[in-house]
């Protein structure tokens, strides 16, 4: 009965599905702090992570530079630069461009709780709408 349930425990621990979450920027000029946040369940799933770009017209730059910064549950934090490298494919005019680049690979998250991830542009920059996260677990 035991080893049951310890099963049954094991799998739907590490039954968490893809996702995806994203937040609204100053389209106009994002130049503040987009939080990201990923609650997590899953301890034991490694994961893909890729930083996710909706933009409009007025975003022509093939490279964007942001600040990275991770914020635990248990509140440790992590700060990086990341080189963000937009494709512009040709899409319909009414069609707004979306870039994806990836970001971390068999990431693991080691704690239950809410992860905070905040995005910042190093500089100024107009036609992002919105910036988010897709998280594929194994």
């Amino acid at each position: 009965m035991l080893k049951t349930a310890l099963a049954i425990l094991l799998l739907t621990g590490c039954a968490t599905a893809d996702r995806s979450v994203a937040t609204d920027v100053d389209p106009e000029e994002w130049s503040e702090a987009a939080e990201i946040v990923i609650p997590n369940a899953d301890t034991v799933s490694r994961c893909d992570l890729s930083l996710f770009l909706r933009y409009d017209e007025r975003f022509r730059d093939d490279t964007l530079t942001l600040r990275i910064e991770v914020r635990t549950p248990d509140s440790l934090c992590f700060e990086e630069p990341f080189l963000f490298c937009a494709n512009h494919l040709r899409r319909p005019s009414a069609v707004h461009g979306e870039a994806v680049a990836g970001y971390r690979r068999h990431a693991t998250f080691a704690r239950c709780g809410d992860y905070r991830f905040l995005v910042t542009p190093t500089r100024a920059v107009q036609g992002i709408e919105a910036v988010g996260l897709h998280v594929e677990c194994e």
